[in-house]
């Protein structure tokens, strides 16, 4: 058994005026400014709040993705949307086989041991301050206590990690708390989930955004077959790891079936959890380098994370899924920790 990670917005003449130039600069696509926060809402709402739109966003067909400047001055017209409740909402995506595209999955997180910023897993962002990761992937920093922020960081934001002149830049911080299931078993990977806390808040903007989170049992029947999961992990065993973050296309199995699988690979005794599912095909799994990253699925135009990477045997291979915790066992307790735990 190898572990993914460790293994291996006056009168109607302005108003029409105001929208034509509006839908001038958002076609032009060119009034990105990086020091700005992105926020995805109604280009009116935008435009009435100061804002520059830039591009459209997928929320609805008149969302764009709007940079509000820090002294940006409200028209006063209409209030700023408050974006902190959206959720799940994918980039464009230009259907690139096996390759995402720059802020297309904007929840995808990396976990960094400091000074050498090496890299330790992936995580995925569930609200302003706080990151979902596996277990398995940082049980062993627990004991730098209040030394953690020097150690531990999570990196927003990126996409191709060879280079920084990306146009949206990542942005990290570091982390205060690792809280890890209590239940969690190092040897069985049961209960493989944890929570990372941020020192401070991250905003959101075009390329960070929190993913959806499924409520119990939403993905139990007839999980949609639109689900992905995303990392920097090696393509298959042989590969090098990827410099630009990789999105597969994944089947959910039935746990019945995953587990008969399993069998074969682990004895006729080994019982699959219910708190896991799994996923996977022949070439089309998680591999070294995607532990602890999100598998999303898609409901009503938004992405839920479903799975966090835990284990699997090689990377797919024929019959043998890669298996995954299963993150609405554990809604509870996900809730209850955020609770616990204000943000800084």
């Amino acid at each position: 058994m190898s572990r993914r990670i460790v293994c291996a917005g006056g009168g109607m003449a302005v108003m029409v005026a105001v929208m034509v130039v509006v839908m001038v600069m958002v076609r032009a696509q060119n009034e990105q400014e990086n020091e700005f926060g992105c926020h995805c809402m109604e280009y009116w709402t935008c435009i009435t709040s100061g804002g520059h739109p830039y591009s459209y966003c997928g929320l609805s067909a008149s969302s764009v993705c709007c940079f509000v400047p820090l002294n940006a001055s409200p028209i006063g017209i209409l209030p700023l949307r408050n974006t902190k409740k959206s959720c799940g909402t994918k980039g464009a995506d230009t259907k690139k086989e096996g390759q995402a595209e720059m802020s297309e999955w904007p929840w995808h997180a990396a976990i960094l041991e400091q000074p050498q910023d090496l890299y330790v897993c992936g995580a995925s962002l569930l609200d302003e301050a706080w990151v979902l990761t596996a277990a398995h992937c940082v049980d062993d920093y627990l004991e730098y206590g209040d030394r953690l922020p020097g150690v531990l960081k999570v990196r927003l934001g990126e996409y191709d990690v060879s280079t920084t002149a990306e146009p949206l830049k990542h942005e990290e911080f570091p982390v205060t708390r690792v809280v890890i299931h209590p239940q969690f078993n190092n040897a069985t990977l049961v209960n493989d989930i944890a929570l990372l806390q941020l020192v401070k808040s991250a905003r959101r903007k075009g390329n960070i955004d929190a993913v959806c989170m499924p409520k119990k049992n939403d993905f139990m029947e007839g999980v949609p077959a639109r689900c992905y999961v995303t990392g920097w992990g090696r393509k298959d065993e042989a590969a090098d790891h990827s410099v630009v973050l990789k999105e597969i296309n994944v089947p959910i199995w039935s746990n019945p079936t995953c587990q008969t699988a399993l069998r074969d690979q682990f004895g006729p005794g080994y019982t699959l959890p219910s708190t896991a599912l799994c996923a996977g095909a022949e070439g089309r799994d998680a591999c070294d380098g995607d532990g602890g990253g999100p598998l999303v699925c898609e409901k009503d135009k938004h992405w839920y994370q479903v799975g966090v990477v835990s284990f699997g045997i090689g990377c797919g291979r024929r019959n043998i899924p890669g298996v995954y915790t299963r993150v609405d066992a554990f809604e509870d307790w996900i809730k209850e920790t955020i609770g616990v735990h204000h943000h800084p």
